[in-house]
């Protein structure tokens, strides 16, 4: 069988530097709307570490948590959307 380890921990650590390039976007971001896509982006990519992390350690918690998250950063968005069309 072999070690994921590696990988798991590789690609975890490449999501996180990533999502720490996005915190540029979302503190420079030239308008509102690329500010609400990077924040978005970001909880996706938390959501995906923990789903991972929960992978490598055998433990659905993590994945539950994980998912929860990354649906919330969405309702997050929508409401943050509409509030800039005006619907709310």
């Amino acid at each position: 069988m072999i070690d994921m380890s590696f990988e798991f921990i590789f690609i975890s650590i490449l999501i996180v530097l990533l999502s720490f390039l996005l915190l540029y976007r979302v503190f420079k971001g030239p308008n509102i709307i690329d500010r609400v896509v990077a924040a978005d982006s970001i909880d996706v990519m938390i959501g995906l570490v923990m789903v991972l992390f929960g992978c490598y350690e055998g433990r659905s918690l993590y994945i539950d948590l994980g998912l929860i998250i990354t649906l919330l950063g969405f309702i997050g968005t929508v409401l943050i959307s509409r509030y800039l069309e005006g619907k709310i």
